[in-house]
C-alpha cells in the first residue's frame, strides 16, 4: 500500500515513493486491499529498493525480497531506519 501521509519519522521520506509491504504466503488475498494492520510492538524497517522506492517491512520479508532481485542491489539489504 502506498504511503500518502508522511508524519513523524517518515517525514524524511516525503519526496520518495514509499510503500507498506505485507509479507504473505497467500498473495491472492491482497487484491482489493483497503486496510493494513501492523503489530504495535513489532519492529519494521524502511529499506532502499529499485527505482528509488522505499519499502517498509520486516527484516524477514526484506531478506526474502533481496534474493528476488527487488532490492537496490541484488542480495544486498540497505536499511534507511528502523520503526
Amino acid at each position: 500500500m502506498k504511503v500518502l501521509e508522511f508524519k513523524g519519522k517518515l517525514e524524511i521520506l516525503k519526496d520518495r515513493e514509499v510503500f507498506l509491504v505485507a509479507a504473505t504466503l497467500r498473495p491472492e488475498t491482497m487484491y482489493g486491499q483497503t486496510n493494513c494492520f501492523i503489530l504495535p510492538t513489532g519492529v519494521y524497517g524502511a529499506y532502499e529498493m529499485k527505482n528509488n522506492e522505499v519499502y517498509i517491512t520486516s527484516k524477514y520479508s526484506i531478506r526474502n525480497m533481496a534474493y528476488q532481485d527487488l532490492t537496490k542491489e541484488d542480495k544486498k539489504i540497505e536499511k534507511i531506519f528502523e520503526i
